[in-house]
């Protein structure tokens, strides 16, 4: 395989490989590349995205387990999409990846992603239906069995600014592993369902117009 180092889908949404180092196969450039340019058309257009830069970079520690890559969003330009050389890359895995931080950088460009706990359960819900939505199906981090009482502290926490992460989100704390975006799916789904429309469209809804009906039910 060529070693190129920029992927172009469009003019406008470029994906920088890690081609420099020369320790990634051509397999998992290619799905890398796959993975980026199928998420570029399924979503491109949706979200109106332009001016946008992807870079894969080595990261293992960034990675989700199993998966070989993972992502972040650090503005409305700029996405990380972390990779690890010593892993297998499936081109779903990085499809998913891309599309979830696709529809953070969508939000960057409204009201923004937030710091508050409120914020980023709500922004990571709604790139997870919008998973769900583009690819029938939502990732795993959506689907996790969390009882009652984790939900409701969660709910008493919604306010907690800046939001940790680590307790909510990844298990470094009492929390179970992915809490919040089994949440947040939930509520961004309800919310969703409620209003008759769809993820790509409530990229700028207002973090607490999602969480109100769950607020007012834990305080009857």
């Amino acid at each position: 395989m060529a070693s190129t180092t920029v992927v172009r889908v469009t003019d406008a949404i470029e994906l920088h490989l890690p081609t420099g180092s020369g320790v990634y196969t051509g397999d998992q450039l290619a799905a890398l590349g796959e993975g980026f340019r199928d998420a570029v058309r399924l979503a491109g257009d949706v979200l109106g995205l332009d001016g946008l830069d992807v870079f894969a970079i080595d990261a293992p520690d960034m990675t989700i387990p199993g998966w070989g890559c993972g992502g972040y969003t650090y503005s409305a330009r700029s996405v990380v999409l972390a990779v690890d050389s010593s892993q297998a890359i499936a081109v779903p895995a990085v499809r998913a990846t891309v599309l979830h931080e696709f529809h953070h950088v969508a939000r960057e460009r409204g009201p923004g992603c937030g710091t508050s706990l409120r914020d980023r359960v709500v922004s990571e819900g709604l790139a997870m239906l919008f998973e769900e939505e583009l690819l029938g199906a939502a990732s795993e981090f959506a689907h996790q069995d969390v009882t009652d009482d984790q939900i409701a502290r969660l709910v008493d926490a919604l306010d907690e600014d800046p939001a940790d992460d680590g307790r909510w989100f990844f298990r470094t704390g009492d929390m179970p592993l992915w809490l919040g975006y089994t949440a947040g799916y939930r509520w961004a789904r309800a919310y969703a369902r409620e209003h008759g429309t769809n993820a790509a469209a409530l990229v700028n809804v207002p973090s607490a117009d999602v969480t109100r009906v769950v607020e007012r039910a834990a305080a009857a």
